[in-house]
């Protein structure tokens, strides 16, 4: 018997499209912009503070955008949410590299932050949900792990342009890169959905769509999301977003100065910045392939428990090896929340409206962003001493585990 080579399906594409816009989102990551700290602050006298309050800015402000971009790409696709949002980080880091005045780096910084959050997380994010099922996990672990690689790529990259030539020259490579990269694949090769090109999810045929699969692997119920907001699960996976979000951001700023208070040299805690930027890469990757396996409200169960566990290594980190171990489960932590949100979002309410869901989703991290860091610092000019958030944030996580835990996934709904 002959049977036709099944041809390659255009979902990959459509995934690697989204994974290069998140490698070239490297551009708005505080990791690199931590790069051009110093040389702009020697050039123009401004202090860290200055530079700093635009990235909570822009993200405040990209978290309320991200509910109604969510919306949009429910409604028309992630295609020009990404271009679009690619083009403001393109334009906002030439005009950074031209940038002499405060005022003209905090308009272009927060216009980038803004599509940051506002824009690319969300329609990235939600792509491979939209044209993947049976491979969904593996397909956002792809988008994810891009996103960790454009920080450890782009870092090292940076800094050789800035030692060879300057800064402005750095903030043009990192344009170059989301143009090429990020906005050209997304506008040529980003569809909304698999039934939008009369392609069916995973590229199965409808025979194989409803004959031989496993019960996991047939297509799921759509919710409205006039239904999803009623169900007690969504906001107890909401408010277990915002909290372990509040309980990671509010070490990551402060990681580097506390290490040093802990006796490490400088270096060293840059240094556990790389390890955790590397096991989260492949920590989004690892987290993908077992939420195809494993159930993921389970994984992001023992996730969220594994950070409480990550702070607990962190409160007695006073050496290179405790360090270290903390960045490694610290990074798993933090690629794997990211990872498995929307595959848990996917898998309890279907892929009719995952963008509007995961924009309010999104919008509820950014708030932990913003608190976390925030109450961290009123802690430690209180006290003179991290030790007492640091504990609570580890309390923090435990008390979101149990929020996943309860969340029992709602009574199949009937199509409208």
């Amino acid at each position: 018997m002959i049977t036709k080579p099944r041809s390659f399906y255009y979902g990959w594409w459509v995934a690697a499209a989204a994974a290069g816009i998140e490698f070239a989102n490297a551009a708005t990551a505080i990791g690199i912009l931590t790069i051009f700290v110093n040389p702009m602050s020697q050039e123009f006298g401004w202090n860290r503070t200055e530079i700093t309050g635009a990235t909570s800015l822009g993200a405040i402000l990209g978290a309320a955008l991200a509910p109604f971009s969510g919306r949009l790409v429910d409604r028309l696709g992630s295609r020009m949410v990404l271009a679009f949002g690619g083009m403001v980080v393109v334009l906002g880091c030439l005009y950074l590299s031209t940038t002499q005045a405060l005022l003209g780096f905090y308009v272009a910084f927060t216009l980038c932050r803004i599509s940051d959050q506002g824009l690319i997380k969300i329609g990235a994010s939600v792509t491979a949900g939209k044209w993947f099922l049976r491979y969904r996990g593996r397909a956002t672990g792809l988008v994810f792990f891009a996103s960790s690689a454009g920080v450890i790529v782009m870092a090292p990259v940076v800094q050789l342009v800035i030692t060879y030539w300057d800064w402005r020259a750095a903030w043009v490579v990192l344009a170059g890169v989301m143009f090429c990269i990020g906005v050209i694949p997304s506008a040529l090769i980003i569809r909304r959905q698999p039934e939008d090109l009369g392609l069916t999810i995973d590229g199965d045929t409808p025979t194989q769509r409803t004959t031989g699969e496993p019960a996991q692997h047939n297509d799921e119920r759509q919710w409205p999301l006039s239904e999803v907001i009623r169900t007690p699960a969504f906001w107890l996976i909401l408010v277990s977003l915002f909290m372990v979000s509040t309980a990671t951001s509010g070490i990551g700023l402060h990681l580097v100065p506390y290490l040093i208070q802990q006796g490490l040299t400088p270096g060293a805690a840059v240094g556990a910045i790389s390890v955790m930027s590397t096991a989260g890469a492949l920590g989004a990757l690892a987290a993908g392939f077992a939420a195809e396996r494993t159930s993921p409200k389970l994984l992001m169960t023992l996730i969220y428990l594994l950070g409480a566990v990550s702070i607990w290594v962190l409160i007695q980190a006073d050496s290179l090896p405790k360090t270290y171990l903390f960045a490694v489960l610290q990074g798993l932590v933090g690629s794997g929340v990211n990872t498995l949100a929307p595959i848990v979002w996917a898998s309890y309410y279907g892929r009719r409206t995952l963008g509007s869901i995961f924009g309010l989703s999104r919008a509820a991290q950014v708030a932990g962003f913003a608190v976390g860091p925030l109450a961290s610092a009123i802690v430690y000019d209180t006290t003179g001493t991290y030790q007492q958030a640091f504990v609570s944030f580890s309390l923090v996580a435990v008390a979101a585990s149990l929020l996943v835990m309860i969340a029992r996934r709602p009574a199949v709904k009937d199509p409208d």
